[in-house]
């Protein structure tokens, strides 16, 4: 068999075993990339390859060098941000970010320079939400039954339509925007969220 198809046939097993869609795509002499979306930690995928390569399935993988790559989708942003709003830590952590931020003396982009103008408050609030996602195994799963509305509703806070394409995007900038527009940190039921729209360029 070949090592392609030996490839192919580990990352279905790694896709079985992790409840997840796995690629696993050749990069350069005896590297290959391990990748997929959401799902679980880069460790935890760790343990399920070298279970698998110590059977006898896949033993001409077992002299590759396998590196891994998770992404993380915009459901898994959300999810982890309601998640933290209603554990009742999101608040507090963009404060904490956003003072440790300005107690280095950390600047703000110009307007017109570097793009819209944003807050200590709006990139403590992404810093904190990207390392729960990096932390959280099958990040977009929701924690409680009670946070997938508030998921739905963050993503359609984050969603905008471009005025020159008409075409709809989705960021975790825009979801940021929305969340702090809130006015965190938010009461036993949060507000609804509406999209704040980021400051023009000038």
């Amino acid at each position: 068999m070949s090592r392609s198809r030996q490839a192919a046939l580990l990352a279905r097993h790694l896709s079985e075993v992790a409840d997840v869609e796995v690629g696993l795509y050749y990069d350069t002499g005896a590297r290959w990339i391990a990748m997929w979306a959401d799902g679980p930690r880069e460790e935890e995928m760790r343990a399920h390859l070298d279970t698998a390569l110590a059977g006898y399935r896949y033993v001409d993988m077992r002299d590759r060098t396998i590196d891994f790559h998770r992404s993380t989708s915009q459901r898994a942003w959300a999810a982890r941000a309601v998640a933290s709003r209603r554990e009742g830590t999101l608040g507090p952590a963009i404060a904490e970010g956003a003072a440790y931020r300005r107690s280095l003396g950390v600047g703000l982009p110009r307007p017109g320079v570097q793009g819209p103008t944003h807050t200590h408050e709006y990139y403590a609030l992404l810093r904190h939400v990207d390392d729960l996602c990096r932390g959280t195994a099958y990040p977009e799963r929701p924690d409680a039954p009670e946070d997938e509305p508030g998921i739905q509703e963050l993503l359609a806070a984050g969603t905008r339509e471009d005025p020159h394409t008409g075409r709809s995007t989705r960021s975790e900038y825009d979801m940021a925007h929305a969340l702090l527009g809130t006015g965190l940190p938010a009461g036993p039921r949060p507000p609804r969220l509406t999209a704040v729209p980021a400051p023009e360029k000038r």
